[in-house]
């Protein structure tokens, strides 16, 4: 008898948990096609309620506010490109490589995702206010770092111009593509090899003695 009333507990423990897991992912998917369509600043919660099939309570139970499950999307999109970029990363073989491999893996990346355009166009500043206090940018930073400082020694690049070198290249990556529209203006592939040239041409200052740079 324990042991039947014990597994009827575990069922039903494990239904419930897939529930609220089918509710949390039902209520994101809405709010990602309602951000995607008139953005966060347009969109009210009973929009997200009404398309996710969920009722306003049980939007509740997980997100108290638009700003919140808005926030919860940024950063899974931010974690996506900081895993994808990362991956990228650690097939350059020389420091143009890594920019030209990172720039290219970022925009393929947004270009995949359905609707990712559109959540940047119509949520530019409230992507921006995302971006400079999130963690995940932090870690892509820091990933960053490490990646430029296999090319970069101590000795060329102190450690404080590295971290700002890094903060400059995902900041350029990120205004391109606000500022590039919805389609991008410029294909993704002249966009990337734009950034990487515009980068190197940072970079190079450091990289390539005075007397060897082109005149």
């Amino acid at each position: 008898m324990l042991n039947t009333a014990s597994s009827r507990q575990y069922r039903a423990s494990e239904k419930r948990k897939l529930t609220r897991e089918q509710n949390c992912a039902a209520i994101q998917a809405a709010a990602w096609r309602v951000f995607c369509s008139i953005g966060m600043d347009a969109a009210t919660v009973r929009d997200i309620v009404n398309l996710s099939g969920v009722s306003p309570g049980t939007f509740y139970n997980y997100f108290r506010t638009k700003e919140a499950i808005f926030e919860v999307l940024s950063q899974n999109l931010f974690e996506k490109i900081r895993i994808e970029t990362r991956q990228a990363a650690a097939e350059a073989t020389n420091a143009e490589e890594l920019l030209f491999l990172t720039y290219r893996a970022y925009l393929d990346l947004l270009q995949s995702i359905d609707g990712a355009m559109a959540f940047i166009e119509r949520n530019q500043h409230n992507v921006r206010a995302q971006l400079y206090r999130s963690t995940t940018i932090r870690g892509l930073s820091a990933n960053l770092e490490e990646d430029l400082r296999r090319f970069i020694p101590a000795s060329i690049l102190s450690q404080h111009d590295l971290m700002l070198a890094s903060s400059i290249i995902i900041a350029a990556g990120a205004e391109a593509v606000f500022h590039g529209g919805r389609p991008l203006a410029i294909s993704a592939p002249d966009l990337h090899e734009f950034l990487t040239k515009f980068m190197m041409g940072g970079l190079n200052a450091w990289l390539v003695p005075v007397g060897q740079r082109p005149g």
